[in-house]
């Protein structure tokens, strides 16, 4: 069994990636809600961002890193990293697409403005979200096509690459303007919807407060 501690805020899209991995894993673990940028944070990761975890004598930061670790060192089914060296670089590719173009705008642009502004008691930032938009519209574009009607991003299944985005997808729809640009995005809609009945991801959704 895991010893496996997670530090960071539930409502953070990459917290849930590794939620996610763990669930599909099927390992325990227990989670401290540190935000990002906390005191208590900056003593898991040296600028303060969500998520860090420790295992043992093991202390990782770094989404990605954190997950490949999971997926290397609890080595039940499923595998998250395709075998396939192509499927395997294609996975990666999706990851740093949606690390430099998709959440680099999707979080900061209109998810933190539209959503959690007014969690922190700050008013909604209109026009960041406005300048940001059209920086949304051109990821999402590009995922959307290199899906090409496929249930999974790489291959014939579920890997890391779905567990990063799917949790940006889903903050995104609680805002007017996500929903909006997903109408347009049909193979992106259609993953999304099949993303939305995978377990781990509905075990890990997040609770906004008052909701």
């Amino acid at each position: 069994m895991s010893d496996l501690t997670i530090y960071g805020t539930t409502l953070s899209p990459f917290t849930r990636t590794v939620r996610m991995c763990l669930e599909e894993k099927e390992e325990a673990y227990r989670i401290y809600e540190y935000a990002p940028g906390s005191d208590e944070q900056k003593q898991e990761h040296p600028l303060g961002k969500v998520p860090a975890i420790r295992d043992a004598d093991l202390h990782l930061y770094e989404t990605l890193a954190i997950c490949i670790y999971i997926d290397e060192e609890y080595t039940s089914d499923p595998q998250l990293q395709p075998r396939d060296s192509v499927e395997k670089a294609d996975m990666f590719q999706r990851i740093s697409l949606y690390m430099d173009e998709g959440y680099s705008n999707i979080g900061p642009g209109l998810v933190i403005p539209r959503l959690f502004n007014p969690l922190m008691g700050k008013p909604v930032d209109e026009d960041r979200i406005k300048r940001a938009l059209p920086r949304i519209k051109r990821y999402l574009t590009i995922a959307d096509k290199e899906l090409r009607g496929q249930r999974w991003m790489v291959g014939d299944e579920m890997s890391l690459a779905d567990l990063f985005v799917a949790p940006a997808i889903y903050l995104m729809k609680r805002t007017p303007e996500g929903q909006e640009l997903l109408s347009d995005m049909e193979n992106l809609s259609a993953w999304y919807t099949n993303m939305s009945n995978v377990e781990s991801f509905r075990e890990t959704e997040p609770k906004f407060p008052g909701k």
